[in-house]
């Protein structure tokens, strides 16, 4: 069982004296909601959280998310790689609130982390023992010039948004000559490594269809490595090597105007006129971490928590995990599992005032170097060190099984599994 919540605030200020009628409306309209645990988000790490939450015991659970849809992301890449349908993908919100959980379907707009409350785009007003925020990153394709409106006219795709998923494997496989471009960059990105995930599996297309011969494929990429960890660049490595793809290390996409990218390397700036065009979001943290001072000076406006714990560095009610907080690589589902068995422990840890558990920096880059295999790279997000969870199977060769688990088994997974509280 969780521990009950200390120190409760009265959120009605009375010093006024008595109050009228207008003001007694406007009370009873912002009355704070009271709840054990408010989870900001309900994709998958605050869907999984809150399950788990009700499942340790905790008595009352709020669920702030204003979607109606909830989409297994990671099936993106291969609706638009031709290998899963759009409607694997996405079920009701309400259909996976777990027992137990109130929903708010409105959106987070303040969080007060003295008083605990949160300030709903509705006016609702709730109020908690803790507060933990896993509503995720927000695409910024204002950041990108261009970028919005070729996504509008079609002249350039994406795997990372739904609207765009289907039209996406449209563009890949009715290309047979020209120039194909594909972008990725460090972080702030969402499951960075799966932006490769489409370009190896519109290589093995165009190859199996005898076309990508006649296709100049290039990778443009603004850091100097492909992966951080040695051993996972070598296989993305190969697989680039072996599809002729040309990488445009260390170099920035500034612009698309029409068909024409502007970039910016080593040798200055360029522009690459394309046939297809494939984007890697820019991303951007929710407005409300930064308006609720929960970012820090380093932390581009993610929410500042310690990486081990998750904890906020100066508000112990307040957790945050997957990609809206500042925890380096470590924006990926699989990162997500174990940050949230790391806060459900944590937040009865706390009330008791025990000693906290660490999250033990584990993420992974699913990478599908053909349409019959993946590498599934496990390392620490923190040290950059390969990890381990399958022994005596080695994740970073390519093999049918890896793509296999990543493709079918997971899914499954996350539907009856993850989100249910249940892995």
């Amino acid at each position: 069982m969780l521990a009950a919540p200390r120190g409760d605030v009265n959120p009605i200020d009375t010093s006024r004296g008595v109050l009228d009628s207008r003001d007694m409306a406007e009370t009873v309209a912002r009355s704070p909601r009271r709840h054990d645990v408010i989870v900001i988000g309900g994709g998958n790490g605050g869907m999984s959280l809150a399950a788990r939450l009700r499942k340790r015991g905790c008595p009352d659970v709020a669920l702030i998310e204003p979607s109606a849809h909830h989409v297994y992301k990671p099936l993106q890449n291969y609706v638009a790689g031709g290998l899963a349908r759009r409607d694997e993908l996405v079920r009701a919100q309400t259909s996976l609130v777990p027992q137990g959980v109130r929903l708010y379907p409105s959106a987070a707009q303040r969080v007060d982390a003295g008083r605990r409350e949160v300030m709903l785009a509705d006016d609702t007003v709730l109020v908690a023992g803790d507060v933990v925020i896993a509503c995720g990153a927000e695409t910024d394709w204002e950041s990108l010039p261009g970028a919005r409106r070729a996504l509008r006219d079609g002249i350039a795709c994406t795997s990372f948004e739904l609207e765009h998923v289907e039209r996406t494997w449209d563009r890949i496989r009715a290309l047979d000559r020209g120039t194909a471009v594909f972008t990725l960059h460090g972080q702030p990105a969402s499951g960075r490594e799966t932006a490769l995930k489409p370009l190896f599996l519109a290589c093995d297309h165009w190859r199996r269809r005898g076309v990508l011969s006649d296709l100049r494929v290039v990778l443009v990429h603004d850091a100097d490595r492909l992966h951080p960890v040695d051993e996972i660049a070598g296989a993305i490595r190969t697989a680039i090597d072996d599809y002729g793809v040309e990488v445009l290390a260390s170099t920035r996409v500034e612009s698309i105007e029409q068909d024409v990218l502007a970039v910016d390397g080593p040798e200055g700036t360029a522009r690459i006129a394309a046939d297809l065009i494939h984007l890697l979001p820019p991303y951007r943290a929710p407005a409300f971490v930064g308006e609720s001072g929960l970012a820090g000076e380093q932390t581009r406006g993610f929410v500042d928590v310690d990486p081990r714990t998750l904890q906020h560095r100066d508000h112990p009610h307040i957790w945050a995990l997957g990609d809206a907080a500042d925890l380096g690589d470590a924006r990926t589902g699989g990162a997500l599992r174990h940050q949230v068995k790391t806060v459900v422990e944590n937040i009865p840890r706390r009330r008791s005032g025990r000693p906290l558990l660490e999250y033990d920096g584990y993420t992974v880059a699913p990478i599908t170097t053909s349409r019959r295999a993946l590498v599934f790279g496990e390392y620490d997000s923190r040290t950059h060190r390969v990890m381990r969870t399958i022994p005596l199977l080695d994740p970073l060769r390519p093999r049918p099984w890896w793509l296999a688990l990543d493709r079918w088994v997971l899914p499954q997974l996350y539907w009856h599994g993850i989100v249910r509280g249940r892995v």
